[in-house]
């Protein structure tokens, strides 16, 4: 065993060296690949994740995360050969990641048939009409690949928290979340370019050849890398916890799974001891007392959700306790973050921004911080507030959003008699 470790030791730190390499240009890439050629011929998935681990350790941002992704790309594919020659767990085994290659079998159909009219726009001779047509076909399924957006969010708030707690080398997932927005970027910018007559066949084909590359690479590193080193590390109680999760995220491409999966719930594996809670069944019909007004579990649980507003708290720990389920939420959340570092809960781009705003929160520099954005038709307010004890301790942060697009059109009055 203590060889295994070694030699496992061993390929990781000439690999680590050999995509270090690759990234910060230490040694032409041939050079590279030649002195590192028996690691790289041997490379596991683990591997992988262990050394994107410590290059995300440093939270890069910017232009730093930028040179990061650009190399860890060029890396992966000179490893690509020895990651795909290693056998793959069946992944249908097990419904939920059966689920996730449903749904990249179905994303590869669709982006197979979106090439043809990739090749009718840049045709030689193609007449005004062809091109026009070519275009509409383009920016019509390049839209519908919006729709995939559910498999990612699948990924961002129901598997990665979970890989979290079993996986301590799990720096790879806020790096997989930032291809995964760099994807939603490429799809808008695609569409929006198009819809605005921008049909310059340059810029239109970096754009299709970044989707397509960016979409291609995380369904490799889903399948060959970040799979095979979680299939078995999550117990069958939880998997089933993520399948009942996945319904009410939904699913792209794919028909809507039977229920009939989640009939079969498998026994909590016993670990180390939880901590003991009153369910909403044992509390029944007693009356917790708010101080301003006395109410039952259900009452207060239906209030929170009855509220026109999606309501997060983060405790003192800066993990998530507790967030609201109103008919219509605007952010995607799933109990699989309770108890999750708030930080994992954002893509790289924004954590400094969010550990910044913590600290101001718990230094008492600040009380409140307000955004705003526009998604789509939303017009979506966002406000984080500091909560204090009556001693001055601080105790949390509250996120409340809100679309506001309604509100902002109110004129005159409208008095409650009228």
């Amino acid at each position: 065993m203590s060889e295994f470790i070694n030699n496992t030791e061993k390929r990781i730190e000439a690999l680590n060296a050999f995509i270090s390499g690759i990234i910060y240009q230490r040694e032409k890439g041939a050079e590279l690949i030649k002195k590192y050629e028996q690691a790289i011929e041997q490379v596991e998935p683990f591997d992988v994740m262990a050394i994107v681990h410590e290059l995300m350790k440093s939270n890069p941002q910017g232009e730093e995360l930028y040179k990061l992704k650009k190399g860890i790309n060029r890396s992966l594919n000179m490893l690509y050969k020895g990651l795909v020659s290693k056998e793959i767990p069946q992944y249908e085994t097990k419904p939920f990641f059966g689920v996730l290659q449903q749904e990249n079998n179905a994303l590869n159909e669709r982006l197979i048939a979106l090439r043809p009219f990739i090749k009718a726009f840049n045709e030689k001779g193609a007449t005004g009409e062809q091109i026009a047509g070519a275009l509409e076909e383009i920016k019509n399924r390049v839209e519908a690949l919006q729709e995939f957006n559910l498999h990612y969010i699948k990924k961002e708030n129901i598997l990665f928290p979970v890989i979290e707690k079993h996986l301590p080398e799990y720096g790879c997932l806020p790096m997989m979340w930032s291809y995964h927005d760099d994807i939603r970027n490429f799809i808008k910018d695609t569409v929006t370019i198009i819809e605005k007559g921008n049909t310059d066949l340059k810029v239109l084909n970096r754009l299709l050849g970044d989707l397509f590359f960016n979409m291609y690479a995380i369904r490799f590193r889903e399948e060959y890398i970040l799979f095979p080193v979680v299939f078995d590390l999550i117990p069958e109680d939880e998997l089933h916890d993520m399948l009942v999760q996945a319904f009410d995220v939904g699913f792209a491409f794919i028909a809507s799974p039977s229920k009939k999966l989640l009939d079969k719930k498998p026994k909590k594996q016993t670990g180390k001891k939880e901590e003991r809670l009153l369910t909403i069944d044992e509390l029944g019909d007693t009356l917790l007392d708010f101080d301003t007004g006395k109410l039952t579990i259900k009452q207060a649980i239906m209030m929170l959700n009855h509220l026109p507003v999606d309501v997060t708290f983060v405790d003192e720990n800066d993990q998530v306790r507790y967030f609201s389920t109103p008919g219509d939420r605007i952010f995607p959340r799933s109990k699989a973050i309770i108890g999750r570092l708030v930080e994992n809960c954002h893509p790289p781009s924004s954590v400094h921004v969010v550990k910044e705003l913590v600290e101001a929160f718990r230094t008492g520099k600040k009380q409140k911080e307000s955004f705003w954005i526009q998604m789509g038709p939303k017009f979506i307010l966002i406000q984080y507030f500091a909560l204090h004890d009556e001693e001055g301790n601080f105790r949390g942060t509250l996120e409340v959003s809100q679309d506001v697009s309604d509100i902002r059109k109110l004129e005159g009055e409208k008095r409650l008699m009228e």
